[in-house]
């Protein structure tokens, strides 16, 4: 969920103007820049496909790009996952409507040490490629939402436990909502639901539903910052069950309407027993 777009609304709702213009009369998306329309950042190394509930503008192209190191600790060691340019193109085609565009071309290196089970084994490769749509239901001062549809197409490589393709499509449908609690603080949320892939007893590729939720508050820091906390859940975590819960604490900072950066820390509350895992990024978002 994007903080950026959940500040520009809160603004919107306490700057009342008794004459309307073409600027201040438009709806909070389309005041707040490409800082309204970007999904970054995410959780895990997944891309963030549906963070804000606004659409690019149509005949306009977006397109988002970051880094993300994750670093999973154990007695045996360290292992370390890398994960870039992470590319994300969306494509506004109609009013309201937009399509996502994730290339194949997100390079993810595991290095370190192997820390006996999967998914902690050293390798390299690329994710699979995605192509999505999001609707824009409501944009209005006090709540923006969406819905959208999310397919990814097993085009990475290697496949398997220790690698970074599922082996099979995977598909995601969610909804995501901001709400103005004041001027500073916004409620966001989006509650996912996943056919996901994981891996079977034999080493192949397993397909599972999974429910994925999240809540977090976006705060403002100035006229062109926010800080963003978010707790996100996934259940059952893989084939076999279990639950993940992962942590997150963002900060954004818009360069002007065209260009946003970010940077993220990301926690694991639920790691497998034994490990510790905890992630950095960078990204940003531009409009071309």
């Amino acid at each position: 969920m994007n903080p950026m777009h959940a500040i520009l609304v809160a603004a919107a709702i306490t700057v009342p103007d008794p004459e309307p213009s073409p600027a201040t009369s438009a709806s909070p998306c389309k005041q707040g820049g490409v800082s309204a329309i970007a999904d970054r950042p995410g959780l895990g190394r997944a891309l963030a496909v549906n963070g804000s509930p606004c659409v690019v503008p149509k005949g306009e192209v977006v397109l988002e790009v970051g880094f993300r190191q994750e670093m999973t600790r154990a007695a045996s060691g360290v292992s370390t996952l890398v994960t870039f340019p992470q590319p994300l193109l969306r494509w506004g085609f109609l009013a309201g409507d937009e399509i996502v565009v994730a290339p194949s071309l997100v390079y993810s290196q595991r290095s370190g040490a192997n820390l006996g089970t999967a998914p902690f084994a050293p390798a390299a490769g690329l994710q699979d490629a995605g192509l999505g749509f999001k609707r824009q239901l409501h944009d209005r001062r006090w709540l923006q939402d969406a819905v959208e549809i999310f397919v990814s197409i097993p085009t990475g490589f290697p496949a398997g436990a220790y690698g970074f393709s599922a082996g099979i499509p995977t598909y995601l449908v969610g909804y995501s909502l901001v709400a103005p609690l004041n001027s500073v603080v916004s409620l966001t949320t989006t509650q996912n639901v996943q056919w996901n892939a994981g891996t079977n007893a034999c080493g192949g590729p397993q397909g599972f539903f999974s429910y994925q939720p999240s809540l977090g508050f976006s705060f403002a820091v100035e006229t062109r910052g926010a800080v963003f906390v978010q707790d996100q859940i996934t259940t059952p975590a893989g084939p076999a069950g279990g639950t993940s819960n992962r942590a997150f604490l963002g900060v954004q900072r818009t360069i002007s309407s065209d260009v946003v950066l970010d940077a993220e820390y990301e926690m694991n509350l639920l790691p497998q027993p034994g490990f510790t895992q905890h992630a950095f990024g960078v990204g940003a978002a531009v409009r071309l």
